[in-house]
């Protein structure tokens, strides 16, 4: 499949070009809105800074947790990760599947893991600049798909539309190749990554 101009947010644009011409919204509902919001509104696109998606990644790891359903997250270094690590830990422990993506490349990290955690490293590709955190739904896969424009300032989107994020995630297995499947009920793992 590959990305559309290296860009996974075009990418998705480019299969659902109708998805392009909604208006983004304003900063404030990531001040003001829970996630039963975000979940109202169905698919949002928007432009936001690093804080900003780190308050909507948390509404959703939670929710991940909540509903026991697998979570891939992206980070664009490991210093990112380093950042949430110890959070990360406890809450992967209980999932079912997660998939850690990460512009880093520290072998070390996929050892100190369960079993139950694959790491891919993207050092190298375009998703380098990815926010990604998804997880399962009511219907599917829900989550963000954000990309770095600026420095700290992100374009994107919240769905939970499973087919847009599904063409998103199939487009980061092409890249990553592998696959991520949100809607299985028992999982098979391989360990580390890499």
């Amino acid at each position: 499949m590959g990305l559309i101009n290296d860009s996974l947010v075009e990418t998705v644009f480019n299969k659902f070009p109708e998805k392009k011409d909604i208006p983004k919204q304003g900063e404030d509902i990531f001040t003001r809105w829970n996630f039963q919001d975000f979940q109202d509104g169905g698919y949002l696109n928007f432009t936001a800074d690093r804080s900003d998606l780190f308050a909507l990644s948390i509404m959703i790891e939670n929710y991940a947790s909540k509903h026991n359903s697998p979570l891939l997250a992206s980070f664009e270094s490991e210093k990112r990760y380093e950042f949430v690590k110890d959070r990360y830990m406890k809450m992967m422990k209980r999932l079912p599947r997660t998939w850690i993506i990460g512009d880093f490349n520290n072998p070390h990290l996929a050892q100190t893991l369960p079993e139950t955690v694959q790491v891919l490293s993207c050092v190298g590709t375009p998703l380098a600049t990815v926010w990604a955190v998804v997880t399962r739904g009511p219907d599917g896969p829900i989550g963000l798909i954000a990309e770095e424009y600026g420095i700290g300032k992100f374009r994107g989107f919240f769905s939970v539309l499973p087919d847009i994020l599904q063409v998103a995630l199939d487009a980061m297995g092409d890249v990553l190749v592998t696959t991520f499947d949100f809607n299985k009920k028992e999982y098979e793992f391989t360990k580390g990554g890499y």
